[in-house]
């Protein structure tokens, strides 16, 4: 069995590593190489295994609060354009539009899945990979939210 216990990886370390996904692989080669290192120095034995289907409802509950998350900042942003801008043309809204559905489309094609999966699902570039993803969606989301709040 994998064991499926994290590192702690702070916001500030996530935003590095997620840059070094897209601007320095080589980088993260060598964040993996930590990361194999820090893993062995763990204690042997493994904390009792949550229930799955905690972490499920978790995950329904979180991902709803990220996508009401997103959805009020595109609307907030877009309403600050809105007023910042005063008139809200139509190519605006379609270039808005075109631009929210091109990162969403982005985050889909792009995100990895058996070619980088390990046992346990917990090393730094597949956490780069959730978290690249994941953040695309939003922002993919947020635009499109923020084209709709300006007609």
């Amino acid at each position: 069995m994998a064991d499926p216990r994290l590192t702690k990886i702070g916001f500030a370390r996530a935003i590095k590593l997620c840059a070094f996904a897209a601007f320095c692989p080589q980088k993260l080669v060598e964040e993996e190489q930590t990361y194999k290192k820090e893993r062995k120095s763990l204690q042997q034995s493994s904390p009792p295994e949550q229930p799955r289907a905690y972490r499920v409802t978790r995950a329904l509950w979180g991902s709803l609060a990220l996508v009401l998350c997103s959805i009020a900042a595109g609307y907030l942003g877009g309403k600050v354009l809105g007023t910042v801008n005063c008139m809200a043309t139509a190519s605006m809204v379609r270039g808005l539009q075109i631009t929210g559905a091109t990162i969403l489309l982005w985050a889909t094609l792009f995100v990895r899945g058996w070619d980088i999966q390990t046992w346990g699902g917990e090393t730094p570039t597949e956490r780069v990979n959730r978290w690249l993803y994941r953040s695309l969606h939003c922002i993919g989301t947020a635009i499109i939210v923020a084209s709709l709040s300006l007609q």
